[in-house]
């Protein structure tokens, strides 16, 4: 049994070391280096917004969208805090940082995508933070946004930790334009051996209409780009990819991933069984990957999204947990193997009302 080298696995996950080859067929992206004075500023826990952050920000897109950023540093309230006399503990350039170059560096990054951004580090979005911002949204408009949710962000902050020395590449920001993705539109993959076995819809357990009826195209073109760009280009033999499908014969890599539990949700997969079934998949299965969806509606499901805006000790309570050293990932595993059990339920006692049914 070979043993794996996680961080090499890491390493060639990061974008940076596969856009330049997938650069047509993914998003176009711009990668930020963060120097080390940011590093430091990302790596502490109190949230403080550098100076480059104005007091008052108005950005506006071509749909409309406005929104202000208001800096808490702004000379006005200053007073309030030191009594009304205008005196206060001169600690205040020393507690606000900034950095001129690398926010000047978001700033052009930003406005060559159009104005609008998607943001992650070098593996996560802060999706986590996304309740932190005006409109619950990722894409963002300027350099306040990328600090509010970077430094909210528990995923990104995990990023940003020391590495070892085997990763040379350093650390990262990226920028990806912004494209309103449907959400039934993006799947995730699951490459073993070299091998395609699965895909999933990307937000299971959600239900799409179209997926059932697309169903052999969509796998058609997942299968095509895979085997025609992907398979002998990425330097991994297990991994797993996300793609968004925005219509047919168009399939849009967004994003590759580590394999395996720990690393990248499973969604409607087990591990363990996609083990299993790699061991005895032939080279003909390859084109015909198991892809599981819903085939009808379950009613409303639970988005996992919305659990981020709790405290962990409140979602503990609730979930009657005890706290867990494993990470974002173990936390998203526990609850895709809650939906999937309510789901099976579900589709169970759908299946016992079809046979009374037919009896009656």
């Amino acid at each position: 049994m070979l043993i794996r080298n996680v961080e090499l696995e890491k390493q060639a996950c990061m974008l940076v070391n596969w856009y330049e080859l997938f650069s047509k067929n993914t998003i176009k992206t711009c990668i930020v280096p963060v120097p080390a004075d940011v590093l430091t500023y990302l790596r502490r826990d109190m949230l403080i917004l550098p100076k480059e952050c104005s007091n008052f920000t108005e950005i506006s897109t071509g749909e409309g969208f406005q929104t202000t950023h208001f800096n808490a540093f702004d000379d006005q309230f200053s007073d309030s805090d030191s009594g009304g006399d205008g005196t206060g503990d001169g600690n205040d350039d020393e507690e606000q940082p900034a950095f001129p170059v690398f926010s000047q560096a978001l700033t052009e990054a930003i406005q060559s995508l159009g104005g609008n951004a998607f943001l992650k580090s070098d593996w996560h979005c802060p999706k986590d933070a996304q309740w932190i911002t005006l409109g619950q949204t990722l894409c963002v408009r300027d350099i306040t946004d990328v600090y509010q949710l970077l430094k909210a962000s528990s995923f990104c902050k995990e990023d940003f930790k020391e590495r070892p020395s085997v990763n040379d590449s350093g650390f990262h920001v990226v920028l990806k334009k912004w494209k309103d993705i449907h959400p039934g539109s993006e799947f995730r993959c699951f490459v073993r051996n070299r091998s395609l076995l699965a895909i999933s819809p990307r937000h299971w357990p959600s239900y799409h209409e179209h997926i059932a009826r697309e169903r052999s195209d969509i796998v058609n073109d997942i299968v095509s780009l895979f085997k025609e760009k992907i398979k002998d280009a990425f330097p991994l033999r297990d991994y797993v990819f996300d793609v968004y499908r925005p219509a047919k014969d168009n399939v849009i890599i967004m994003d590759f991933s580590l394999y395996g539990k720990g690393h990248s949700d499973s969604l409607a997969f087990d591990y363990d069984q996609l083990d299993e079934d790699a061991s005895v998949a032939t080279i003909e299965e390859e084109d015909d990957p198991e892809f599981r969806y819903l085939p009808n509606d379950c009613g409303i499901q639970p988005i996992k999204r919305n659990v981020y805006g709790f405290p962990q000790d409140f979602r503990n309570f609730f979930q009657n947990t005890a706290p867990t050293d494993g990470g974002p990932s173990s936390a998203e595993g526990e609850s895709n193997n809650l939906v999937n059990r309510l789901i099976e339920q579900c589709n169970l006692q759908q299946a016992r009302d079809n046979s009374a049914a037919d009896e009656e």
